[in-house]
């Protein structure tokens, strides 16, 4: 949505990054025909209802845009095969105007995942990421109750890097079910309508990274974070935090922004420290802290989660976004040749 306010017609490149060493140029033809699938879809007027019903932060001309929106693979993605360091790794690149292919990171990233395991992982028995996760959940609740914990809450944001679309609407079904009352909803709407949950967004770390390009850099991330509270009327307000560094954040989070903003996230770097420093911020600004959120996203599994939740405890309100260690911990299982399995580790960046 803010995207299609203030720059619907800015020309972008996104590029696919593998960090993992593992070479994944063998997927290609079967992630080609999945995107060649993206060109189908359509948002239907029942996907128009439940947004305007249940996300009012997405105003009424973005919602009557989305009617006439659909991909053109052919036309705005590029994929083969590059050498890189003396291997071979895939390549995707995406172009085109940035209203038209901001929705194809999370996609794209949850198709070469979800390809990589129906290829390359098609042995692991198909009960194990939610025995794993079941596993996880009654030793949270084990820990949380031994440990008088009443500050822990969970936003689930495993779409892109999750095993496969089936695991994670298991593992959200198995969620709700077992942790209702520290589930605070999804960033996947689809499985949100699915599953009655509450449909979560935030801010993307290419918003601030396109300012950067868009403005003089020095002013780029307060341009950014105006311009995103007027995109949205004020909703949707949790900053991150890490797209330059704290200190340059800090330096531009002024009274007036560190107000508006709901709260902040951590998505880089010590947890403990960024919080010290943020309270620290808000404090020298005349804040309260404690009437301030933040949000801890960075790679967290449940341990840390709740030694940050005693840490903060009655200093500010916190809360977690979760992603692969829901919807892609298979917990050291390895197959029959011994090999370990890992989560792809990929990334899709503004170029």
């Amino acid at each position: 949505q803010a995207i299609h306010h203030f720059y619907p017609d800015v020309p972008v490149r996104y590029e696919l990054i593998v960090r993992s060493e593992e070479d994944a140029s063998g997927l290609l033809d079967a992630i080609r025909q999945e995107i060649a699938h993206l060109g189908t879809l359509r948002f239907s007027d029942a996907d128009i209802h439940y947004l305007t019903q249940h996300a009012p932060h997405l105003k009424v001309t973005f919602l009557q845009s989305l009617r006439y929106f659909h991909f053109v693979p052919q036309e705005q993605v590029e994929m083969g095969i590059v050498k890189q360091g003396g291997k071979q790794q895939l390549r995707i690149s995406i172009r085109g105007s940035w209203r038209d292919t901001i929705l194809y990171e999370t996609l794209v990233m949850a198709i070469v995942s979800e390809v990589r395991s129906r290829q390359r992982w098609a042995e692991v028995p198909a009960d194990l990421p939610l025995k794993v996760l079941k596993t996880k959940l009654e030793q949270l609740k084990a820990e949380i109750e031994r440990r008088g914990i009443n500050n822990f809450s969970l936003t689930e944001m495993g779409t892109r890097r999750r095993f496969s679309s089936q695991v994670q609407r298991d593992v959200l079904a198995c969620l709700k079910q077992e942790i209702p009352q520290w589930v605070l909803g999804t960033s996947n709407y689809h499985f949100a309508r699915e599953f009655d949950l509450k449909p979560i967004g935030t801010i993307a770390h290419e918003w601030f990274m396109g300012h950067q390009a868009l403005v003089n850099e020095r002013d780029s991330q307060q341009v950014a974070l105006e311009r995103w509270l007027t995109a949205f009327d004020g909703m949707l307000a949790i900053a991150p935090t890490d797209t330059l560094t704290i200190d340059a954040f800090l330096n531009d989070f002024n009274r007036h922004l560190a107000n508006a903003y709901d709260g902040v996230r951590h998505d880089s770097g010590c947890p403990f420290r960024w919080g010290d420093k943020m309270i620290a911020h808000y404090q020298q600004l005349g804040i309260d802290p404690t009437t301030k959120l933040f949000i801890f996203s960075d790679g967290l599994d449940f341990g840390q989660a709740l030694d940050l939740c005693e840490y903060f405890a009655g200093r500010v309100k916190i809360s977690f976004g979760i992603g692969t260690f829901l919807t892609n911990d298979l917990a050291n299982w390895r197959n029959a040749a011994g090999v370990e399995y890992r989560p792809l580790s990929i990334v899709i960046k503004l170029a």
